[in-house]
């Protein structure tokens, strides 16, 4: 009986992502949203970044790589992009943070309850679920902060074509890591079978 169920947990530790891989695909997850955020510094994929990271890694973890994103990004629009150092651009910082970590919390949420949909399904859910917590999120803080008027649909449009392109690139960047790190490192957390 216990041969039986060592192999039965070899088997289950087989099957699990290694640390190390799922290092790789969060520092390039990472690199991602730094390279989002040099490209389109105001439109930074946020939302396909949550939906990413909730349905590669446990939330905790994704909750984590969301806030270093999140950071990173915040240090180039300051630092780059010369962003104005005034009270109201920091609350919109916090605001965004606020924004990313409730969508990553969402959609990871959503995910892990549609687990008798499709996978397809289950992704689109989570995006617009994750998406429109983020900007409902962004809507809240206007209230606040000022800046309703950047809520026209055109914007909101963009924002969300922005995001769906990014979430296709990141599951065609998941799947080629999948195939790659079998090879060089084991296997890769998957977004394409959560």
């Amino acid at each position: 009986m216990k041969m039986r169920i060592d192999s039965m947990q070899t088997a289950q530790d087989a099957a699990e992502p290694s640390d190390a891989a799922k290092f790789i695909w969060l520092t390039i997850l990472t690199l991602a949203g730094v390279g989002g955020s040099l490209v389109i510094s105001c439109i930074a994929p946020f939302v396909a970044l949550a939906v990413t990271l909730a349905g590669t890694v446990r939330l905790s973890l994704a909750l984590r790589a969301m806030s270093v994103i999140w950071f990173a990004n915040q240090l180039i629009v300051f630092s780059f992009f010369n962003f104005p150092r005034t009270a109201n651009t920091f609350l919109w910082g916090v605001a965004i943070a606020a924004a990313a970590l409730l969508s990553t919390s969402v959609t990871s949420l959503a995910i892990n309850r549609s687990r008798r949909l499709s996978i397809f399904v289950r992704l689109a859910l989570a995006f617009g679920v994750g998406f429109v917590s983020y900007q409902g999120t962004l809507m809240l803080a206007s209230l606040a902060l000022g800046g309703r008027e950047t809520f026209m649909l055109v914007v909101i449009a963009q924002i969300f074509v922005v995001n769906a392109a990014w979430l296709a690139g990141l599951v065609g960047l998941n799947e080629l890591m999948s195939i790659l790190g079998n090879r060089l490192i084991g296997k890769m957390p998957r977004l394409l079978k959560v």
